[in-house]
Parts: C-alpha cells; sequence; structure tokens
C-alpha cells in the first residue's frame, strides 16, 4: 500500500497543510486523476483518514497534478443576504454552513444576537465576521472535513514527538512523518536529548515525498 492514496491513485509526493483557523489544503503528485468536486478520502497507510474535495487537476508527464480543499470544498460559494432577529450565534453559523454545502461540527456560540444581517459575501467571510463577535472563538476544517467553532483548549498531543530539526526561537520544528498530528494542541518530547515543550501548534505541513511533519508552534 501506498503511504498515501485517494481511492486506486497513489501519492508520491507532495504538501499537505493545516492551519489552526481555515481551511486545509494540499497539492499532490499522483498516479492517476481523481473526480472533480466530489467527495473524496485521502487515507495514509497508517490508517488516518482526510475528507477532501479535489479542486483542480492536471496532468504533468506521467504524473497528475492534484489540488485539493478539505471539506466539501463550497467555502467560496456565495450566500444571499439574510436578516435574523434574537438568534444565537450557532444558529447562524449552522446556518450559513448549510446553505454553503459544508458540514457543520461542533459549534460553540449560545451568544444571542438581537440583531444580525448576513450581507452575501462568500461563506468563509461570512463565518469571519461572525466570529468577530464571538472572542476568542476559532474555526477550521477539521480531518473529518466537518467546520469546528469554538475556544481552544490546547490538549496535549498523545504522543511524544523527537524533533529531527529544530528552531526554538521561530517555534519552528521538523519530525518524522506523523499523520495524526493536527493543530490546536499542545506538543511535547525530545529534541537534542533533552526533555521539552515544543509548544501550542498553530499549523502543521506533512510532506509526502520527505516522509516529515513540519510544525509551526506558539509559546
Amino acid at each position: 500500500m501506498a503511504l498515501l492514496s485517494i481511492k486506486s491513485s497513489k501519492i508520491s509526493d507532495g504538501q499537505i497543510s493545516l492551519p489552526r483557523t481555515g481551511r486545509w489544503v494540499a497539492a499532490l503528485r499522483a498516479t492517476e486523476p481523481v473526480p472533480l468536486g466530489e467527495p473524496l478520502q485521502m487515507e495514509f497507510e497508517s490508517g488516518e483518514r482526510l475528507a477532501a474535495t479535489c479542486v483542480a487537476a492536471g496532468r504533468q508527464g506521467g504524473f497528475w497534478s492534484l489540488s485539493l480543499v478539505g471539506g466539501a470544498g463550497r467555502l467560496d460559494r456565495a450566500l444571499r443576504p439574510k436578516y435574523y432577529e434574537g438568534v444565537p450565534a450557532y444558529l447562524i453559523i449552522r446556518d450559513l454552513l448549510t446553505e454553503a454545502g459544508e458540514a457543520a461540527g461542533e459549534i460553540d456560540g449560545p451568544e444571542v444576537f438581537l440583531r444580525y444581517t448576513r450581507l452575501g459575501y462568500p461563506a468563509w467571510q461570512e463565518l469571519r465576521r461572525v466570529l468577530l463577535l464571538l472572542p476568542e472563538r476559532s474555526w477550521r476544517v477539521q480531518p473529518d472535513g466537518r467546520v469546528w467553532v469554538g475556544r481552544e483548549a490546547w490538549p496535549s498531543y498523545p504522543k511524544r514527538l523527537a524533533s529531527i530539526e529544530f528552531d526554538f526561537a521561530r517555534g519552528h520544528f521538523w519530525f518524522s512523518l506523523e499523520p495524526g498530528l493536527q493543530p490546536g494542541v499542545r506538543l511535547e518530547g525530545r529534541a537534542a536529548g533533552a526533555d521539552v515543550v515544543f509548544g501550542n501548534v498553530e499549523r502543521v505541513v506533512h510532506h509526502i515525498g520527505q516522509y516529515r511533519t513540519e510544525v509551526f508552534c506558539a509559546r
């Protein structure tokens, strides 16, 4: 089995970039094309899966270049304007995700808006507008493709990882490929033979061809 595959297409190279806030993206080199605009499962040989949508594909030599986004790929869809009165924020968020065609995960937003007007921007912009009124909330597309909105709890990552290269001043670290690592966790492990706290993970980039995971942390 290939390190990473999408249906029958084997992935030989590329990057998967997962930010703490926003939608994750992937640029991959594959042995076969995959359907455009349809739900897909990216599966690592170790069992981890990412739910994505392919938004562009082109042949390059004997391979296919694929561009994918997390979830249904519909956060760029413009929404119709809408007026709300006396509605909790989480309902406004679920409403805009449903209309866009994205799946909602856990949504934290009990605050009631006396009046709120959706202006008709693309779904990601409308989501950002709502979150400007909700202090300390973040959002991201999760590995299962659902959109999460909430406060960061920074749970500890269950594995202690050994860093291959590190720059603590910049919060920049390299590890052997760790497909299960996602942003929004606190990462600890070892570097230069010592136990260390790398910090709170802000961004993870899986480099498929290099068998490496690049991590950016805040401390």
